[in-house]
């Protein structure tokens, strides 16, 4: 039986070229990330949060688990390494003192901690107000899980392309140890993986994704070592 993650296919399909840019290109939404762990006595709260986040229209939300708080006695179903290097890309291009949990990050731009819901919508709103065009992502479904994926357009710096392969909705995992030992967690949209498309520096690039039963994804393109996010395309959930 093919393991999780083998079962995902990553194929540049066309490298950059020429681009032509819609006029009125529709406004995007804004990505925001959830660094959790299942092990952060803070973090169901946040969770919870980040659900409602996402009932707006005009946000993405995903939940990246971190590994860091495994140590206390409960191994988090859901993190991953790469998870928490991503946390910490953001500690250093946001000047934040050091990585916690539950940290909110705001299309790359800004950053808050799960709490503070004041300071997330402030920054959601200070970001739809600051949002360039010029970044265009779609994503078509070709059949059994399948899908094509162009980004097209004049990015603002030097971008990467990433994949954020995730559950979507609601789970809920019995946490046995630890600081949460004992609760039924919900989380929301948690990230399953997180693979580089590659860089791009503009015009046309056209890439395919083969998604496992279950999950959908979202392609960000955003400025390298953790820049602001210049462009998103969501894909359809891809049913059992």
């Amino acid at each position: 039986m093919m393991s999780w993650i083998s079962a995902l296919v990553w194929v540049v399909l066309a490298s950059t070229g020429p681009a032509h840019e819609p006029e009125t290109p529709p406004a995007r939404p804004v990505l925001v990330e959830l660094f959790t762990s299942q092990g952060c006595p803070l973090c169901p709260a946040a969770n919870l949060y980040l659900g409602e986040l996402d009932e707006r229209d005009d946000v993405i939300a995903l939940g990246f688990g971190v590994d860091y708080w495994d140590i206390y006695g409960w191994r988090d179903t859901y993190a991953q390494p790469a998870f928490t290097e991503r946390q910490r890309t953001y500690k250093n291009r946001l000047n934040v003192p050091r990585v916690y949990t539950p940290q909110f990050v705001i299309d790359g731009a800004a950053e808050a901690e799960g709490q503070q819901t004041d300071a997330i919508l402030s920054a959601l709103q200070r970001r739809r107000m600051a949002m360039m065009a010029g970044v265009h992502v779609t994503t078509q479904a070709t059949g059994n899980g399948n899908h094509t994926i162009e980004v097209s357009g004049t990015p603002p710096s030097a971008s990467e392309v990433w994949l954020a392969v995730f559950e979507p909705g609601w789970h809920t995992v019995a946490v046995g140890a630890g600081e949460n030992a004992g609760l039924d967690m919900q989380l929301y949209n948690p990230v399953r993986a997180l693979i580089p498309l590659g860089h791009w520096a503009g015009g046309a690039a056209e890439y395919g994704a083969a998604l496992p039963a279950g999950t959908s994804a979202v392609v960000i393109v955003q400025g390298a070592q953790g820049g602001p996010v210049f462009g998103l395309g969501e894909f359809e959930r891809f049913a059992e």
